[in-house]
C-alpha cells in the first residue's frame, strides 16, 4: 500500500505526552502538574528493509513550549519537519477539550492535519474520544482522511495510571492499532511501558521515562505504517518547568 505516514503522528504526540509527563486526570486534579514548560527532544530513527533508494536514517530535534492552555511543537528534523499549535481547555467537572493544527513539510512527510478531542472525567476513570482530519499533499487514495481514536485512562494513584487507545487507520490494507500502556509516576519522574498490537498481527512496543529534567525512550515498530519497513526510534530530551518550582537536580 502507499505510505503517507499516518503513524508518524504517534511520534510527535508521544513526544508531547512525554513533555507533559502526566495524564488527563492528573493534570486536572493537580494544577501544578500541568506546568508551563520548555522542552527539547531529539529522536534518532533507524529503518531496516527500506525500499532501494529510500532514506533509512533520520534525526529530528523537537522543541516544545507550553504556556497556560496553549502549546507549540516545532520539529526541525529530516523526517517529520513541521509546526504544531494546539491547546486544551477544561470545564467545571475537570473534563478537557483539546485541539491542534499541524503542518509538516520539507522532510519525509508533507501534509496538514487538524484534530479535536475530548477527555471526559468520571471519578478515577477518564474516557477519551478524538477525530483527526488529515490532508496529504500527494494523496495515493483519498484527498482527506478521517482518523478516529477512542480510549480510556484508569488511575491507580495520584500520578500513576493505565491507558488504552484504539486508532482506526482508514486506508485500504490498514486496520486498527491498540495502544496499551501503564505509567508509574511521581511529581517529577515516571517510567512507562507500552504495547501496540494491530489487527494485521504486528506487535510493537516502547518504553520511556523521566527523572527531573531528563527524558529518554526507545520505540520498536515492526511493519511501520503497515509497510515492510521495521523501525527503531531512540529519544532523549530535556524539560524545564517554569511554574516557579523547578524540578532540576
Amino acid at each position: 500500500m502507499g505510505h503517507i505516514f499516518l503513524q508518524a503522528t504517534a511520534r510527535s504526540r508521544a513526544a508531547l505526552a512525554a513533555c507533559l509527563a502526566v495524564g488527563t486526570l492528573v493534570s486536572s486534579s493537580h494544577p501544578s502538574a500541568a506546568a508551563d514548560n520548555v522542552s527539547l527532544f531529539t529522536e534518532w530513527v533507524q529503518d531496516t528493509q527500506s525500499p532501494p533508494g529510500r532514506e533509512d536514517f533520520f534525526v529530528d530535534p523537537i522543541l516544545f513550549a507550553a504556556r497556560g492552555p496553549v502549546y507549540a511543537v516545532l520539529d526541525v528534523g529530516t523526517f517529520a519537519r513541521g509546526l504544531e499549535v494546539g491547546g486544551s481547555w477544561r470545564d467545571g467537572r475537570g473534563s478537557s477539550y483539546t485541539t491542534f493544527l499541524r503542518r509538516r513539510q520539507g522532510g519525509a512527510i508533507d501534509d496538514t492535519a487538524f484534530e479535536f478531542g475530548t477527555a471526559q472525567k468520571l471519578r478515577r476513570i477518564v474516557g477519551t474520544l478524538a477525530g483527526r482530519l488529515q490532508w496529504p499533499d500527494h494523496p495515493e487514495e483519498n484527498n482527506v482522511l478521517l482518523v478516529p481514536t477512542v480510549g480510556a485512562e484508569l488511575y491507580a494513584g495520584s500520578y500513576s495510571f493505565s491507558a488504552f487507545r484504539a486508532i482506526l487507520d482508514p486506508r485500504s490494507g490498514a486496520g486498527v492499532a491498540f495502544m496499551l500502556s501503564h505509567r508509574i509516576a511521581t511529581r517529577d519522574a515516571f517510567l512507562e511501558g507500552m504495547l501496540v498490537p494491530r489487527t494485521d498481527g504486528a506487535l510493537n512496543w516502547s518504553v520511556r521515562g523521566r527523572w527531573r529534567w531528563f527524558h529518554a525512550g526507545y520505540t520498536r515498530e515492526d511493519d511501520f505504517d503497515y509497510s515492510a519497513i521495521d523501525r527503531s526510534v531512540w529519544m532523549f530530551g530535556l524539560q524545564m518547568d517554569l511554574d516557579g518550582d523547578e524540578l532540576g537536580p
